[in-house]
């Protein structure tokens, strides 16, 4: 990576019932050896009350699909109609790799589509190169910025 890249540190809302799982991404994201500042939300609720609330929103949100209550598609959905919340980069991080999944995910607005991996060297790498993306765009100050955060 970069040293240009190391200057930002990418903000990051993982949404996922299972605590194993957000402690599993939580440490491919620190092994990764770049700074993310990484907030975890056990459920689709909690996390729209959130964001809704927030004066800084994440750069990127990576998401499950299957969690009670509100499920990712139902968080997806919401987001892409908020004005303040509709640009947020979201990738759907999920076990499911059901192609009707995939296309739902993409048809509600999904800025990319992950199956979590089996194995965590896989999941540090896929994460790696995901992180890796939306640090660059996050460089070009893509549009998802709140007015007057500087870049």
């Amino acid at each position: 990576m970069t040293s240009a890249l190391k200057q930002f540190t990418l903000r990051v809302m993982v949404i996922d019932d299972n605590p194993d799982h957000t402690l599993l991404i939580r440490s491919a994201l620190r092994d990764l050896g770049n700074e993310y500042d990484v907030d975890t939300m056990r459920d689709g609720e909690q996390a729209l009350a959130t964001l809704r609330a927030a004066q800084r929103h994440p750069d990127l949100i990576l998401l499950d699909i299957n969690m009670p209550g509100y499920s990712g598609f139902d968080v997806l959905a919401q987001l892409r109609e908020h004005d303040r919340l509709s640009l947020i980069p979201v990738v759907m991080l999920t076990s499911s790799e059901a192609q009707a999944d995939i296309a739902r995910a993409y048809e509600l607005g999904a800025s990319g589509y992950i199956t979590k991996p089996t194995h965590y060297q896989d999941l540090r790498a896929v994460l790696g190169n995901t992180m890796l993306y939306w640090s660059v765009m996050q460089r070009y100050d893509i549009p998802n910025r709140e007015a007057g955060e500087p870049s």
